[in-house]
C-alpha cells in the first residue's frame, strides 16, 4: 500500500490522466457494443417450475412459457362491449410484426398465433366479464420464451397506450408490465443520495476541497464501473436492476471509503506530518482498512452465486466489479488528488494553525472521547441494554412470510394498479392469480381424464370453480388453467399451491402413466421462495465463513471475527424484524405508499443480507483496525478500545448518515419491493452504526479484555501474514500539545 501511495503522489498527473482515459475507453467500448444488454434469466433448478419449463420446451410449446402481460380495456363511460373495437383489433394485429417478439395474443373475440400469420383462432369468452355487464375486456399477450427484454414490453405498451382516448380506456397489468408507466430509472434516487452526501460532507469537513474529493472519487468509480457492467451484460446475463443497485452501492461505499482516508489524512496533517508523508500514512493505514472492507463487501455480494439462482449471478458479479472499481479509485486516484490540494483539505483556521506549528496531539477529546469513556465505565449496562434493543427488534423476524408483491401494492393512479383493481372488481380478486395444472403423459389429451382432473381441482377450497378451462396442447401435454378466490400475494393462495402439490394432485396421477404439475406465475413465486429459503443457510454459511477467515487473518484474533459474525447476524435479524413489522404487519406500509401489509418479496432478505453484511463488516473493519493499531503499540486493551472508538466513532456515524441518505433514496422510487429494500438497507446501516458499533461492540470488547486478541501459537504459524494496520505505522509522539479546543476532531 505504501508503494501504491508513493507512486500515486509522485506520478499524480499520470494517475489522474490514466483514470480519465480508462473511463473514456470503457464508456466508448460499451457505446460501440450498443450500450447495455440486460437480460433477466430466471431458472429454479430441481423445482416443478424447472420441470414444466423443460417439458414445454421439449414438446415444442416454448411459446406457452414466455412472459405475459394483461391489457385491461373498457369503453369510455363504462358502456358494454357488443363486439371487438376495430381500433383494438388493428393495433393487436400489428404486434406480430412490430419486432417485439410477441408470440400469442388472446382476446374474448379471437386469438392470434404470431407463428401462423393470417390464421385466427377462437376467442376466450372468459376474458370478458359477461356476467357483470360485459364492461371490461382482457387481452393477454405472451412473448417468446428466453427473450426477456424490457424494451419489448415497453414497445407493446407504447403501441397500445395510444388507444387510450375518447372511445377506449386502456390499462396494463401482469409481470411483463411491472413498473410500466411509472417513473423509470434511479436518477432521482441517485441524485438524492449524491446531494445528501454533499451536504453531510460539507458539514463534516467545512472546506470545499475535502468535500469534493470523496464525491469525485465516487463519481469516477461509478462511471468506470458502469462501463464495465455495460460490457459484461453482453457476455453474461445481467439483470436490468443491476445498474440501479451498483449506482447506489458505489456512491455509498465510494464516499465512505474516501471519507475514512481523507479524515485520516487531515488528522495526520494536524499532527504535524508533511503532506506527502500524511497521504502515504493514510493510505497505508486507513487505505488498508478500505481494501479489507471492500473485499468483504465483494465476498458478501458474490455469495449470492451460492444460491444457484441464475437471476442473481450476473447481478452479483457486476456489482462486485463496481465495488472493486470503488476500492481502486480510493487507493490510487484519491491520493493523487490529495497531493494536488495540499493543506486545502483543512479549514482555514486549521491551515493557519498547521503553518504556525500549532499541532494537535493524539489524545482524543470531544464528544466521542467522552462517549467512549462512558462505555468503558458502564460496559455491562450498555451491553445489556443495546443487546436487548436489537433482540426486541428481531422478534418479528420469526413471523416472516416470503412471497411476491402483486400489483395491488403499486402506487395509486399507476396503470398497473388501476388495471389490477379493475380486474379485481370485474372478475374477482383471485383473477389476478395465474395457476395451471400441466398434464404430461400418453393420456394427457384424454377428455375424460381432463374432466376428472378439473372436477378434483374445482372441489378444492379457494379455487374459483367458474374459472377452470381444460386445454389440450399436444397428444402428450395438456393443461387446466384456473384462478383462485384470493389475491396472488395472499398467504392463503400460497397455502393452496402447497396443498394441491402435496395432497390434491398426486392421487390423480399416482397410479397412471401421466404426471400433473402445478405451474403458473403464482406457483413460480412459491418455488422461488422455497428455493431461497432452502439455500439461505448455505448462503449465510459461505458469506459468514469467508468473512470470518478474512478478519482472522487481518487481526490475528479468534474473538474479534467471531464477535463480528455474531453482531452482523444480529443486525440482519433486527433489520428483517423491522421490515416485517413495517411491511408485513402493515404498521407503516400504507403511509409509505407501499400498499397494505403483505408478504416480503423472497429476493429481498437475500439481497439485504448480502449487502448489509458487507457494509456491517466495513464499519467493523474501520472500528477494529484503529483498535488493532493501538493494541500493537500499547498492549493495553482498555486504552485500545477507548481510543479506537473515540477516533472512529464520529467518522463511522458520519459515513453511516451518508449511506442512510443514499438508501433512503429508494423510497422515492415507486413500487413496494423497492421501498422495502430501501427501508431495510437504511435501517440496517442505522442499527449497525448507532447501536452495534457505538455501544454493543465496544462494551463487549471491554468485557472480553485481553481475550479479544487471543490467537493460538499453532494457528499463528499456519495463518498467512496480512495485516490491516502495518506495524510501522506508529503514532507521532513528538508533536507538542495543543489546547483542548484545538484537538476536537470528527
Amino acid at each position: 500500500m505504501k508503494t501504491i501511495a508513493e507512486f500515486a503522489i509522485r506520478r499524480r498527473w499520470f494517475v489522474i490522466a490514466g483514470w480519465i482515459v480508462l473511463i473514456v475507453v470503457l464508456q466508448g467500448v460499451a457505446g460501440a457494443m450498443g450500450g447495455a444488454s440486460y437480460k433477466d434469466t430466471f431458472s429454479l433448478p430441481h423445482t416443478e417450475t424447472a420441470s414444466v419449463a423443460q417439458l414445454l420446451k421439449q414438446a415444442g410449446l416454448d411459446n406457452q412459457n414466455g412472459m405475459s402481460g394483461t391489457v385491461v380495456v373498457r369503453n369510455t363511460g363504462g358502456a358494454p362491449f357488443t363486439s371487438e373495437p376495430p381500433a383494438l383489433a388493428l393495433a393487436l394485429a400489428r404486434l406480430c410484426t412490430s419486432g417485439d417478439r410477441v408470440t400469442l395474443i388472446a382476446t374474448p373475440w379471437h386469438g392470434i398465433d404470431c407463428s401462423r400469420p393470417g390464421v385466427a383462432t377462437a376467442g376466450n369468452p372468459t376474458l370478458l366479464n359477461s356476467d357483470r355487464g360485459a364492461t371490461t375486456a382482457l387481452v393477454v399477450i405472451t412473448w417468446q420464451a428466453g427473450h426477456f427484454d424490457p424494451s419489448q414490453f415497453k414497445g407493446v405498451y407504447d403501441s397500445l397506450k395510444s388507444l387510450n382516448g375518447t372511445s377506449l380506456q386502456v390499462y396494463f397489468t401482469g409481470n411483463a408490465f411491472a413498473g410500466i408507466g411509472q417513473s423509470e430509472g434511479s436518477g432521482t434516487s441517485v441524485m438524492f443520495g449524491f446531494l445528501a452526501a454533499l451536504i453531510i460532507l460539507a458539514l463534516v469537513f467545512r472546506t470545499v476541497a475535502a468535500t469534493a474529493l470523496p464525491l469525485a472519487s465516487a463519481v469516477v468509480a461509478l462511471v468506470g464501473g458502469l462501463g464495465v457492467i455495460y460490457m459484461l451484460s453482453h457476455a453474461v446475463n445481467v439483470s436490468n436492476i443491476t445498474p440501479y443497485l451498483a449506482e447506489l452501492m458505489v456512491i455509498g461505499v465510494g464516499v465512505d471509503y474516501a471519507l475514512f482516508i481523507v479524515t485520516r489524512h487531515r488528522r495526520n496533517l494536524r499532527r504535524g506530518m508533511p503532506t506527502a508523508e500524511s497521504i502515504v500514512t493514510a493510505i497505508n493505514t486507513s487505505g488498508r482498512a478500505v481494501l479489507f472492507a471492500g473485499t468483504t463487501v465483494c465476498i458478501a455480494i458474490l455469495g449470492l452465486v451460492a444460491l444457484g439462482v441464475s437471476f442473481f449471478n450476473g447481478m452479483a458479479v457486476a456489482t462486485a466489479l463496481a465495488v472493486a472499481f470503488t476500492m481502486a479509485a480510493s487507493l490510487t486516484l484519491l491520493p493523487a488528488l490529495l497531493s494536488l490540494f495540499g493543506l486545502k483539505v483543512l479549514p482555514r483556521r486549521q491551515r493557519a494553525a498547521v503553518r504556525a506549528g500549532r499541532f494537535i496531539d493524539d489524545r482524543p477529546v470531544g464528544f466521542w472521547a467522552r462517549w467512549s469513556a462512558f462505555i468503558g465505565r458502564r460496559r455491562v449496562v450498555v451491553a445489556v441494554a443495546s443487546a436487548a434493543v436489537m433482540i426486541a427488534l428481531a422478534i418479528p423476524f420469526f413471523s416472516m412470510q416470503l412471497g411476491a408483491s402483486d400489483q395491488g401494492s403499486d402506487p395509486k393512479g399507476s396503470t398497473t394498479r388501476t388495471g389490477y383493481d379493475l380486474i379485481s372488481s370485474a372478475f374477482g380478486v383471485g383473477y389476478n392469480s395465474t395457476l395451471e395444472a400441466v398434464v404430461s403423459g400418453p393420456g394427457a389429451a384424454d377428455p375424460a381424464y381432463l374432466q376428472r382432473l378439473s372436477r378434483a381441482i374445482a372441489d378444492v377450497p379457494g379455487v374459483d370453480r367458474t374459472s377452470l378451462g381444460p386445454v389440450p396442447l399436444t397428444d402428450r401435454v395438456a393443461m387446466v388453467a384456473f384462478k383462485t378466490t384470493t389475491s396472488p400475494e395472499s398467504e392463503k393462495t400460497y397455502q393452496l399451491v402447497r396443498h394441491m402439490r402435496a395432497d390434491v394432485l398426486p392421487p390423480l396421477y399416482r397410479d397412471s402413466s401421466n404426471h400433473v404439475y402445478l405451474y403458473g406465475a403464482t406457483a413460480i413465486n412459491v418455488d422461488f421462495a422455497t428455493v431461497l429459503a432452502r439455500k439461505m443457510p448455505l448462503f449465510i454459511a459461505v458469506v459468514v465463513g469467508l468473512s470470518f477467515l478474512l478478519l482472522l487473518i487481518a487481526f490475528r484474533s479468534l474473538v474479534i471475527p467471531l464477535t463480528a459474525a455474531v453482531m452482523n447476524l444480529l443486525a440482519a435479524a433486527a433489520t428483517f424484524g423491522l421490515v416485517v413489522a413495517i411491511f408485513q404487519f402493515g404498521w407503516l406500509s400504507d403511509a409509505m405508499g407501499a400498499g397494505p401489509g403483505g408478504p416480503i418479496d423472497a429476493w429481498i432478505p437475500v439481497m439485504l443480507f448480502a449487502i448489509l453484511f458487507g457494509l456491517s463488516m466495513d464499519y467493523q473493519v474501520f472500528l477494529v483496525s484503529r483498535m488493532h493499531e493501538e493494541w500493537v503499540h500499547t498492549r493495553d486493551n482498555e486504552r485500545t478500545v477507548t481510543v479506537g472508538q473515540a477516533e472512529t466513532g464520529g467518522i463511522i456515524t458520519a459515513a453511516a448518515l451518508i449511506m442512510i441518505a443514499v438508501f433512503l433514496g429508494f423510497l422515492l422510487t415507486p413500487g413496494r419491493p423497492i421501498k422495502i429494500f430501501g427501508t431495510g438497507l437504511a435501517s440496517a446501516v442505522f442499527l449497525d452504526a448507532f447501536i452495534l458499533r457505538t455501544m454493543l461492540v465496544p462494551s463487549l470488547m471491554h468485557l472480553f479484555g485481553r481475550a479479544n486478541w487471543y490467537f493460538p501459537r499453532w494457528l499463528d504459524k499456519i495463518t498467512p501474514r496480512l495485516s490491516v494496520e502495518p506495524p510501522e505505522a506508529v503514532r507521532r509522539s513528538d508533536a507538542p500539545e495543543a489546547p483542548p479546543h484545538e484537538m476536537a476532531e470528527i
